[in-house]
């Protein structure tokens, strides 16, 4: 159970109760297999700041606004999984589904010729994301590797918008062990978020690595994004009076050495 409550000089504020079970199922198969549900209802409050009415300036055109009528919300998640081990084979299936109903999300309105940036209790926010990893290994004591694919798909329901987005992403890890060495690769595709009117983008990297251990002591070398300078990290926002989209490229990234 968690009880939240707000009181504010001068601002009407909110006492709200809500009741947080959760449900985890799971069964073991002959195969070395199991399936496992989880599923949980949590509740979210709005940040202090958020409750303030105060309107700071971005600039000529567009106000930030505080919005003090904000109310806590309710998000619920279901996950399914599916899980086998057999011998140096392993293989994981994941899927989940979450709803956030009058979720707090930004949103843009236009007042006296001025764009007003807020948060408001929109209708909801739902996102269906599925994952597979497959790993074998480790081979002889020696190699192993892992491979990754999955997508986020995501809705978005405003008092005055609606959106929806499709992010597919992939991870692969390599590596090779031989005595007192490892050998370590990685590639990490971007896994996008998107909320409300706005979309977040995650990093695309890659790295190589090259470990020695003695006893107590370890020693690595490496670098990241070794062989393609390609860094990019995106920001999009959706909405219909003042969208925009960001980029932000970091050429230091690329052949990074660390010790």
């Amino acid at each position: 159970m968690t009880r939240s409550w707000f009181g504010q000089e001068n601002e009407e504020g909110y006492q709200y109760y809500t009741f947080n079970p959760r449900l985890v199922l799971q069964y073991n198969i002959r195969n070395g297999s199991h399936i496992r549900l989880n599923a949980n209802i949590s509740n979210s409050d709005p940040s202090l700041s958020n409750l303030s009415s105060v309107e700071q300036v971005v600039d000529s055109l567009q106000i930030q606004r505080g919005n003090p009528n904000l109310n806590p919300y309710l998000r619920y998640r279901t996950e399914l999984t599916y899980e086998l081990q057999k011998k140096i084979f392993y293989m994981n299936l994941w899927g989940t589904y979450e709803y956030h109903l009058k979720a707090i999300m930004d949103e843009k309105f236009l007042e006296n010729d001025k764009i007003i940036q807020t948060l408001d209790n929109q209708k909801d926010w739902q996102r269906l994301a599925s994952r597979l990893t497959v790993r074998v290994g480790p081979i002889k004591e020696m190699f192993q590797a892992s491979l990754t694919g999955g997508v986020n798909h995501y809705i978005s329901h405003g008092n005055t918008y609606s959106h929806t987005y499709t992010n597919w992403f992939s991870n692969i890890n390599l590596s090779a062990n031989y005595k007192k060495f490892m050998l370590a690769f990685g590639l990490e595709t971007n896994w996008n978020w998107f909320y409300g009117e706005t979309m977040s983008g995650g990093e695309n990297i890659h790295y190589l690595m090259l470990r020695y251990t003695h006893n107590n002591l370890a020693f690595t070398v490496g670098a990241f994004n070794p062989f393609v300078n390609n860094f990019k990290q995106e920001t999009e926002n959706w909405s219909q009076y003042a969208s925009y989209k960001r980029a932000m490229h970091l050429e230091e990234s690329s052949r990074m050495l660390l010790f």
